[in-house]
């Protein structure tokens, strides 16, 4: 479908125009919810934690008078009347606190003290669990009962005298203030937006709640476990996600729960998306009506530009363009006809490197092709010592062979084997020196230094082996014959470099450590892999060997230590 460049014009601004118009309502939009996340969490979190200083602090209090009293009627040296007397005082200044009772170390009741104008409830006994608890912890706390519009807690602390535990005090710990304050804050900060600030005990029911018909009821959010460490929490309840946090007190196994419905919280985060949605909208329309009517002037040098575009796309490089408008087109139009100059002259240059790299990646590893293409390796004559590995590997019986065997076919039987030795000796990082007939000769540890060079020449022949192996299948249906390799490979000190005439060159290694590995190829059975004692110790042990004596190697006058290595 073919469309004006008006047309096109038009939906470049408009795609231009909406991009940044895009990125920058999405970043926009992202802050804002980061922004609006963080507050909420924050509101939340001091709400919790305003709560859980709270009721660590009421119970600190009720703590210390419940002590305090146990203290002064215990104590021997005032007088009864003035125990009482002090102990009603403690008692009237605590407004959590209605009833006291005393008991000895076993539990016993021994008295209680209240208003007589408050029933309220304390156990004519402490039991061994509930004393246990207070006795470690310097607490405790039995089941919570609504008492009315409140929740009263039994409270239990040690008295000690010299060290030891000599009685207990217990009092129902009213948890009205709490209550009180609870509500406050939730009316406050979270009533508006459909949130709930509430106490909760380790069995998560609300110790603490707006509502008081909710006291005791289970509290969604609440957790099993109470940490000091604020947890928030998405939760999902009656088809809505609700934003939870909770925070555990010091001093008992609660927590303070505040919760909050998220389409609440994220409600500026629509109307963003709608503000941000429409400006974007409104910008496109008017980028695209703009367009129009800049497009009817451009158009004209712009085709012409095109059409240059179209011709260096089709690789005619001697194509030119003339734009007279003395604007950035007229630029924009020199700059293309200076490209396609530029992109002529370089074509050749392309050509070249290609033919180079072509030519070279016949013999050599993709890497030194690289190197060699980028001027990286000379190509002066000449060489310099390094220690390598030499592989030979030769096709056994090769004469008779290619005497029964057309001579086409040889060469496609050589062709193929020559594939499948190259691909071994590059995927191990070697480098194929020459062939030579029948036979492959490659080089490890040059032109690039290689400290495991044995090993990759070892790991190279085992693939030769088994890559042919897999091969000869493929052979034996296609021509009839089964190809079986000799291989010789040797280890030590020998000059690399480029080796002939200025005209001619090639790069190869010359030493007695090649002609060793030659001689082994030749000495070597089918399908066997015969090294030298420098290779096998080079190599290491992943290769297993075995050894097979000292051989005498034509063109050496001592004797070659040699060894098999299994593939």
């Amino acid at each position: 479908m073919r469309f004006s460049f008006r047309l096109k014009i038009a939906l470049l601004t408009a795609t231009v125009s909406a991009v940044p118009l895009v990125i920058a309502g999405w970043q926009l939009i992202d802050v804002n919810a980061r922004e609006v996340e963080s507050a909420t969490q924050s509101l939340q979190l001091a709400l919790v934690a305003q709560v859980a200083e709270l009721a660590d602090a009421e119970l600190a209090r009720a703590e210390g008078t419940l002590t305090a009293i146990a203290t002064t009627l215990a104590d021997a040296e005032l007088a009864e009347d003035a125990r009482l007397a002090a102990s009603l005082r403690l008692l009237d200044a605590d407004p959590s606190i209605d009833v006291v009772a005393v008991y000895d170390a076993d539990g016993a009741l021994i008295d209680r003290m209240h208003d007589p104008r408050v029933v309220a409830a304390t156990p004519d006994a402490l039991d061994d669990a509930t004393r246990a608890r207070a006795d470690e912890a310097g607490r405790a706390v039995g089941e919570a009962v609504a008492d009315g519009p409140v929740v009263r807690v039994l409270l239990v602390v040690p008295v000690r005298a010299d060290g030891r535990v000599t009685g207990y005090a217990a009092a129902p710990w009213s948890l009205a203030a709490i209550q009180t304050r609870v509500a406050d804050v939730s009316t406050a900060q979270l009533a508006s937006r459909e949130g709930v600030l509430v106490l909760a005990d380790e069995r998560g029911r609300a110790l603490a709640d707006p509502e008081p018909a909710r006291l005791l009821a289970d509290v969604p959010g609440a957790g099993a476990e109470a940490t000091r460490a604020p947890v928030s929490e998405e939760r999902e309840a009656d088809g809505r996600t609700w934003l939870d946090t909770r925070v555990g007190l010091r001093a008992l196994p609660w927590s303070a729960v505040a919760s909050i419905p998220a389409d609440v919280a994220y409600a500026s985060l629509a109307q963003m998306r709608q503000i941000v949605g429409a400006t974007i909208a409104g910008t496109l329309l008017v980028a695209v009506l703009a367009a129009f009517l800049f497009a009817r002037w451009l158009a004209a040098p712009i085709v012409r530009l095109v059409d240059l575009t179209k011709e260096i796309a089709a690789r005619r490089f001697d194509a030119r363009v003339t734009i007279e408008t003395g604007d950035e087109l007229a630029t924009l139009g020199g700059a293309l006809n200076d490209a396609a100059a530029e992109l002529e002259r370089s074509e050749a240059r392309v050509r070249e490197e290609i033919a180079i790299r072509a030519d070279l990646g016949r013999y050599l590893p993709a890497e030194l092709v690289e190197q060699i293409v980028e001027r990286e390796q000379s190509m002066e004559l000449g060489g310099q010592r390094r220690a390598i590995t030499v592989l030979f590997a030769d096709v056994v019986a090769f004469t008779p062979l290619s005497d029964r065997l057309a001579p086409e076919v040889v060469v496609a039987i050589l062709n193929e084997l020559f594939t499948l030795l190259t691909e071994a000796v590059f995927r191990h990082g070697g480098t194929v020196d020459k062939f030579v007939g029948d036979c492959v000769m490659a080089v490890f540890g040059a032109p690039a230094e290689q400290p495991d060079h044995a090993a990759r020449a070892l790991a190279t022949a085992r693939d030769m082996l088994r890559f042919l192996e897999a091969a000869n299948a493929g052979l034996e249906d296609r021509y009839g014959v089964t190809v079986q390799l000799a291989i010789g490979v040797n280890s030590g000190d020998a000059v690399v470099g480029n080796v002939g005439s200025e005209k001619r060159m090639e790069y190869t290694a010359i030493g007695d450590v090649v002609n060793v590995a030659a001689r082994l190829e030749t000495i070597a059975r089918p399908q066997q892999i015969l090294v030298t004692r420098a290779t096998a110790d080079a190599a290491g042990d992943e290769f297993e060997r075995t050894r097979i004596g000292e051989r005498e190697v034509p063109g050496r006058a001592a004797p070659v230590e040699l060894f098999e290595v299994s593939w």
